[in-house]
């Protein structure tokens, strides 16, 4: 990021005109919990969510299953991951410029499209036997790369779908179709492995990615008006410095590294926590996976009926600290449905630090600068995949269980000195 770094021109032209604002649609007080829905724009990006949130959760079953049986190594699981996300470091930033001059449905069509040929491929590899390591090398790269165009364009459509006025609800509820997904999709993903193959989960995958473009293309928005007066990489510059000059916006971004660099990677090892530590195949680990999003589902209804609510940022801080709290106890845990309940209450605090967290992102950020700016928030997602890494490391020698409490007591540390208890997050 330092690389992009630049000074704000003290009256720079801005160099998109932000589009006709979003048709309104009711606010939370209006309509409850799913007030959201009420636009249809939004219910059909909901429901491209939830097709590619079932694609995604299928993959993260599926691929780490075939890894370990692959390789039977903590270090390759989290190899794999690090290639899926590194690209996230460099593709965002530009994403963000580009999300200001192109049809953004189609930007995340594309990608979602992608991702859905890369899945079709794996699942052909493995049936005719061909698989090996370094495919899931490459094609987890590839995947990474269209993630990390589709994921902040989905960010700024929740916001283009349902204007300031609903935008935490509709956080919340965009969330939740993703959690659902997160519920069902690993149990289904490990049903399917254990009684059909790794092969089926894969090209299940790519069904339901073929779903979410059909969906995306099903959106009517009102198209952005462009007057591009610079390149890509000065845009990407005046990103960088709109966001180095608004110290809030950095506790925010920073709060949200924390956790992707240092915890969020204990994902990538379930597969050796399932079944080395726990002793469950690979339904039994499909289910475990499950744990953080019933409790995102739980609470996800809460978050959206209160989304108006007062003092997020002190709310967001104790939910960032709790989650962390809870993954840590998990990381002792030898008994399975102990080690289920952990994951459920961290994913009932883990939803309310993500939509809180990304809602006053939002909230706070100019209109010419919301794309960049959330495609920067969005590259720190990069970090997961380095994080994957160290901690694939750290297992390799120290253990899958002792790796997950170290990085995530130095998270509880680091998220304290990050800003969790800052004067900036307090007030909000």
């Amino acid at each position: 990021m330092a690389g992009f770094m630049a000074t704000v021109p003290r009256n720079p032209e801005p160099s998109v005109a932000v589009a006709t604002e979003p048709a309104k649609a009711a606010g939370p007080g209006d309509g409850g919990a799913f007030s959201s829905l009420r636009n249809g724009n939004f219910r059909l990006l909901v429901g491209g969510s939830l097709a590619s949130g079932f694609a995604m959760w299928m993959e993260s079953i599926g691929q780490g299953w075939l890894v370990h049986e692959l390789t039977s190594s903590p270090f390759q699981l989290g190899f794999v991951q690090f290639l899926r996300g590194i690209s996230i470091l460099f593709v965002s930033p530009v994403v963000g410029a580009l999300a200001d001059r192109v049809d953004q449905k189609k930007l995340a069509g594309f990608a979602t499209a992608l991702n859905g040929l890369n899945a079709l491929t794996v699942g052909i590899l493995v049936v005719t036997g061909r698989v090996e390591i370094w495919h899931l090398y490459v094609t987890s790269f590839i995947g990474g790369t269209a993630g990390s165009v589709y994921n902040p364009v989905r960010q700024h459509l929740v916001y283009r779908s349902v204007g300031p006025e609903s935008l935490t609800n509709a956080i919340a509820l965009n969330a939740g179709a993703n959690n659902v997904s997160r519920v069902v999709a690993p149990n289904v993903s490990g049903a399917m492995i254990g009684f059909f193959g790794v092969e089926s989960s894969f090209f299940a995958e790519s069904l339901f990615f073929g779903a979410a473009v059909i969906s995306l293309f099903s959106m009517k928005l009102q198209p952005v008006a462009v007057r591009s007066t610079e390149s890509v990489l000065t845009s990407v510059r005046l990103g960088v410095a709109h966001l180095r000059a608004h110290p809030l916006l950095w506790r925010l971004v920073l709060l949200q590294a924390v956790p992707t660099f240092l915890v969020y990677p204990y994902l990538q090892l379930m597969p050796s926590m399932a079944a080395d530590y726990l002793h469950v195949g690979a339904q039994g680990f499909g289910f475990l996976q499950t744990g953080v999003g019933f409790g995102s589902i739980l609470m996800t209804l809460i978050v959206a009926q209160f989304a108006s609510v007062r003092h997020k940022g002190p709310i967001m801080s104790l939910a960032l600290m709790a989650y962390m709290s809870m993954i840590l106890a998990f990381s002792f845990s030898r008994i399975f449905m102990l080690s289920f309940g952990l994951l459920m209450l961290g994913g009932m605090n883990l939803i309310v630090f993500t939509t809180f967290n990304q809602s006053l992102l939002q909230l706070n950020v100019e209109d010419e600068y919301r794309a960049r700016v959330i495609s920067l928030f969005t590259m720190v997602q990069g970090l997961n995949p380095l994080g994957s890494l160290v901690m694939g490391s750290v297992a390799e020698v120290l253990g899958t269980p002792h790796a997950i409490a170290l990085m995530t007591g130095l998270a509880i540390l680091a998220a304290l000195v990050a800003g969790v208890g800052s004067p900036h997050v307090r007030r909000l």
